[in-house]
């Protein structure tokens, strides 16, 4: 017994990994060398609470962050069961038998039926002997499903938190598009009935009072345009967030003039910083996966050898079957090598190949994607900047135009039309403003996600995930 332990002990400290070698190259983003970093928290920052509630419930109530955490916690469950693997299995057993044999049977010397009873209980003790690694391969493959599960739900998380802030700022803008082109159509009205009374009176022909009517039912048309934009964002929330939000939506004071918007990002990010999105580890973490599930394929080709023990007490007669006279035990091996199985096994290393090659394309592709998102985000931001002061300037000069026609037209220096277009003009930049104002907003939004939304990896994640996923609401589970 004292030779079988220690031939065993050798067999587990000796045991080997067939997985190949994994390299993944380094990226290098050169031109991103800022060291900033996003806060966890990053949609707080707009001092909106109205958002804040928002997000609170998408968090509570989205469908695909409850499917998230679900794929998380069976990873989990699967993490489990192929530790057991890696140990010995225990069993108890009992048995009990009785047979009758004939009068016929060979060695029925009686001449007579004759009845046997047997009983037998005890534990059984198996193991298979980790010798190339398979058990130990499979565990790290099942653990690195579960890093990428939880880097899933992460990326979960922030693509919806984002989608609820966007969509926030959309319906904002939306709401302040609608009033504007409410009191722009107010002003078109007047435009349009002075020019029918200077027609009536022979003042302008009748392609100036058509052109004029056009006009008028363009901003109608924009007016109805909003309002439909509006109701679109509002129902697209109400997805996110799982609930009824009419009584915060519609309550119009909730719509304000966003001028924190302009708040500063910096132009580079650390290349550290982007490298941590959680849809980068996810996909490595699947790479290392299938590399691990190589390492088990290939075992198949090598022999295996598993070890039987059993302890316990057997007997013919139920009175006497845990006396000291029926104690019994017995230890075994097998040792089982593959010789032919019709190119099944390399079959299967192939594919696991295959599936390591579809899972490394996957990884390279996520980084250069990443990599894209980050700089078409950055370029945004830097032109809607652009474009927020160009337009805040255009608001200004307007607003002083206006003011200037308002105090000429009292004055009698100029015409009810020219301070009409004025004020056409005026709004007309109120509205390119405010959407300058949401698009800069949303480009915020778009390079705090680009840059994975001040996720970080780390040896707490688990631990994190379970305390943000308590904000979920699970009560459908028995």
């Amino acid at each position: 017994m004292r030779n079988l332990i220690f031939i065993l002990t050798a067999f587990l400290l000796g045991a080997c990994s067939l997985k190949p070698s994994l390299k993944v190259g380094e990226a290098n983003f050169t031109s991103m060398d800022s060291n900033v970093s996003i806060e966890k928290n990053w949609w707080k920052d707009f001092n909106d609470s109205n958002l804040n509630l928002l997000v609170e419930k998408a968090l509570k109530n989205n469908a695909d962050l409850k499917i998230a955490y679900v794929n998380l916690k069976q990873a989990a469950a699967q993490l489990g069961i192929d530790r057991s693997d890696l140990l010995p299995k225990l069993d108890a057993s009992a048995n009990a038998n009785r047979a009758k044999s004939s009068i016929n049977a060979p060695n029925n010397k009686t001449g007579a039926f004759s009845y046997n009873n047997s009983f037998d209980m005890g534990l059984n003790l198996s193991y298979e002997v980790d010798l190339w690694g398979k058990y130990r391969d499979n565990y790290n493959a099942s653990y690195e499903n579960l890093k990428a599960s939880e880097f899933d739900y992460v990326a979960a998380r922030l693509s919806i938190i984002s989608n609820v802030v966007q969509m926030y700022f959309n319906s904002a803008n939306a709401y302040e598009a609608m009033q504007i082109y409410k009191e722009t159509m107010e002003a078109y009205t007047q435009t349009y009935e002075l020019k029918r009374s200077l027609y009536e009176i022979g003042a302008i022909g009748e392609y100036e009072l058509a052109q004029s009517k056009a006009e008028l039912e363009s901003v109608k048309a924009q007016y109805i345009n909003a309002i439909d934009t509006k109701e679109n964002y509002l129902k697209a929330l109400k997805i996110l967030t799982a609930s009824d939000l009419d009584d915060v939506l519609y309550r119009e004071e909730n719509y304000q003039k966003f001028t924190h918007f302009a708040k500063s990002l910096p132009e580079g990010i650390s290349s550290t910083i982007l490298l941590q999105r959680p849809d980068i580890n996810a996909a490595l973490s699947r790479l290392t996966q299938q590399n691990y599930l190589v390492g088990v394929a290939r075992s198949a080709f090598l022999p295996s050898l598993s070890l039987t023990g059993l302890l316990g007490f057997e007997s013919g007669d139920l009175d006497t079957l845990v006396k000291d006279g029926s104690k019994a035990w017995s230890v075994g091996g097998k040792f089982l090598m593959p010789i032919f199985h019709w190119g099944e096994i390399y079959q299967s290393v192939n594919l696991a190949k295959l599936s390591k090659d579809k899972a490394f394309i996957t990884y390279e592709n996520t980084l250069k994607t990443a990599f894209a998102e980050v700089r078409y985000a950055l370029s945004q931001r830097k032109t809607s900047l652009q474009n927020y002061e160009n337009y805040k300037a255009l608001l200004e000069a307007q607003e002083k135009i206006y003011t200037l026609a308002s105090i000429r037209y009292e004055n009698g220096s100029i015409p009810l039309i020219e301070y009409l277009d004025a004020r056409r003009n005026l709004l007309s930049a109120k509205i390119s403003y405010a959407n300058a104002t949401y698009l800069m907003a949303n480009s915020i939004v778009d390079v705090i996600k680009a840059f994975g939304g001040g996720f970080e990896a780390n040896a707490n994640l688990s631990q994190e995930i379970e305390e943000n996923a308590k904000e979920l609401d699970m009560s459908f589970r028995e």
